[in-house]
């Protein structure tokens, strides 16, 4: 299959970027209002109105929202890729691995979602982000052997998703909140 890259697919590929952080943080916020929190949300974080979580456990599952749907969704793209051979449908699972490994990243300095949850559970802080960004590795490695997707069409794409997250997280520090 022919891997390129035009207008239309970047334009695809900055719509993957905002709907995935988008849906993520709702799922995070969904979660937390569903155990009776009162919840805001960016585009870069949901976080409780006022207080805390009356348990640990409440902010690990409202942790752990954002992360599953971003696993779920990468593997339904995953599924829709092998059905219908559609390269315009690759952005949404590589910036699923983007994302996480992303976060994963920022751990170092702050730990993130999984980070989170992994040290709750006593794993430390690299486990679950590992087994995550592995997980969705496997993915993208699976999808761009049978889509024929070469190393350089991978490249291009950690580039345009690494700049369209660099203007999400500018955005919503700086001018949305």
């Amino acid at each position: 299959m022919v891997s390129s890259i035009n207008i239309k697919y970047i334009l695809i590929t900055i719509l993957a970027v905002v709907l995935s952080f988008f849906f993520h943080e709702l799922a995070h916020l969904l979660t937390g209002e569903l155990l009776g929190y009162s919840m805001k949300m960016t585009l870069n974080s949901a976080y409780l109105s006022e207080g805390t979580y009356q348990s640990q456990w409440h902010g690990q599952l409202v942790s752990a929202a954002g992360p599953i749907f971003t696993i779920l969704s990468a593997f339904f793209f995953f599924y829709i890729i092998r059905r219908t051979n559609n390269i315009y449908w690759y952005p949404f699972l590589f910036f699923a691995f983007v994302f996480r490994l992303m976060a994963m990243m920022v751990s170092i300095i702050t730990p993130n979602d999984e980070a989170r949850i992994s040290y709750w559970l006593g794993l430390g802080y690299w486990i679950l982000p590992l087994m995550v960004c592995f997980i969705l590795l496997f993915l993208l490695i699976k999808t761009s052997k049978e889509q024929e997707y070469n190393l350089k069409f991978n490249l291009i794409n950690y580039l345009l998703a690494s700049v369209f997250v660099t203007a999400v997280v500018f955005l919503d520090q700086y001018l949305l909140k």
